[in-house]
């Protein structure tokens, strides 16, 4: 943290800074996961199976996690206003070209769009975070960014499936669109602070951003972390994000409404879950032990939801701990920093959350795929819940693997 940049802010500033960042988070993630309470709209409108929505929903990842490194290293390079401003517009202009698609081919350029707009999202904030906070406090920040990402995804089903009902999913779309246009011009209206002559650090020849990258990519740890954080956030961006509401409305019988209000307990358990795990993890000084627990909490709530017959509060009681126990995905980002020098913090970050939304892009569609291969010609696909199951035990594999991982593998890093 520089201290000079940290005597230009009161504490009021700071917080007014990472909240207007943060929007575009609530924002990014609202537009990430509104595919979920539109899959049976999209799937009819666009004449389009559960392979193909799996698909079109999951190229948004390519884009994000392609932007990843060179997002890390814009940041660590510029001043975050320019870069955050466009990065809003160019999602809206992708929010935008999605709901006026009519086929699999545009949806699927329009998420390319918002997937390469959203890329900067998380990283922005932790970027503003680490610049405007002291580094104590950055674990805390860490979990109550995840916090609101999660508040921004549940935004993206439960007000958006009323939403749906009341005027269809391309004007809900619209209403995206102009919340975007609105954020860009907060962001950069407000976001005004100077990065030592609009850079984090001195500027970087090309060698020497090729010798951080490799520095990063080379430790062991900061892959293990990332496979880590890879698998704990399976479960949010394949079963909360996609497939989890119409899995609820076969398996339970559930209406749409009701089916995206328990699916949003998943990120209400995130949501309340990330600031703790990170206010524990300070408290007892290790960050390993909260990351174990979290993937095995997860593994036991999601083995009950795929094979319990269950209670709608009972439901709601687990979803909300498989959630929670993606938790630990936001602890990977403190430890990912305090593995990796100041100097190329964001693109470390930047890194480890490409790990993250991998999940998205490898899992969305092959578990669609999954789903589609128990299909019997003549037979109610979406209707049998024996067919989701069948992709969805990947996402209890996830959580098993990420506990042997954080488990054997992940070392506590050395202060």
């Amino acid at each position: 943290m520089n201290s000079i940049l940290q005597a230009q802010f009161s504490n009021w500033k700071a917080i007014l800074l990472y909240s207007v960042v943060s929007f575009f988070l609530f924002f990014e993630m609202a537009v990430q996961v509104s595919p979920s309470v539109m899959a049976t709209q999209l799937m009819h409108d666009l004449n389009i199976g559960a392979f193909g929505l799996g698909v079109m929903s999951g190229v948004y990842f390519y884009t994000y996690t392609a932007m990843q490194i060179p997002s890390g290293v814009l940041f660590d390079r510029y001043n975050p206003r320019t870069i955050i401003t466009l990065s809003i517009l160019v999602c809206t202009i992708g929010t935008l070209l999605f709901s006026l698609a009519n086929n699999i081919y545009l949806g699927s350029i329009a998420r390319l769009l918002m997937g390469s707009g959203s890329a900067f999202a998380f990283v922005a904030v932790l970027v503003v975070t680490a610049d405007l906070f002291k580094a104590k406090y950055f674990a805390m920040m860490t979990g109550i960014t995840q916090m609101l990402a999660a508040f921004g995804a549940m935004a993206g089903q439960m007000p958006i499936s009323v939403l749906l009902t009341y005027v269809g999913w391309r004007y809900t779309l619209w209403i995206l669109v102009v919340i975007g246009i609105v954020l860009a011009i907060v962001v950069w209206t407000l976001l005004k602070y100077e990065r030592g002559r609009g850079a984090a650090h001195p500027v970087e020849d090309r060698a020497d951003i090729k010798t951080s990258l490799k520095k990063i990519i080379s430790d062991r740890q900061t892959w293990y972390i990332a496979l880590y954080a890879c698998l704990l956030w399976t479960p949010m961006s394949s079963f909360a994000s996609l497939w989890g509401v119409p899995f609820l409305i076969s398996a339970d019988h559930l209406g749409q409404t009701t089916a995206a209000f328990l699916c949003s307990f998943m990120w209400l358990g995130l949501a309340l879950a990330s600031p703790l795990l990170g206010i524990f993890s300070t408290a007892i000084n290790n960050r390993v032990f909260p990351l174990f627990v979290s993937a095995l909490i997860g593994a036991i709530a999601f083995g009950m939801i795929l094979e319990c017959h269950l209670s709608l509060i009972t439901l709601g009681v687990l979803l909300f701990f498989a959630g929670a126990a993606c938790s630990g995905q936001a602890l990977s980002f403190t430890l990912v920093k305090e593995n990796n020098s100041s100097a190329v913090k964001a693109t470390a970050i930047a890194f480890n959350n490409m790990a993250v939304v991998i999940s998205g892009a490898v899992f969305q569609p092959l578990i669609g795929k999954l789903i589609e291969s128990g299909h019997v010609a003549g037979s109610a696909m979406m209707d049998n819940p024996d067919h989701f199951k069948q992709g969805l035990y990947l996402v209890l594999a996830a959580y098993i693997i990420a506990f042997v991982i954080s488990l054997r593998f992940i070392k506590q890093p050395r202060y």
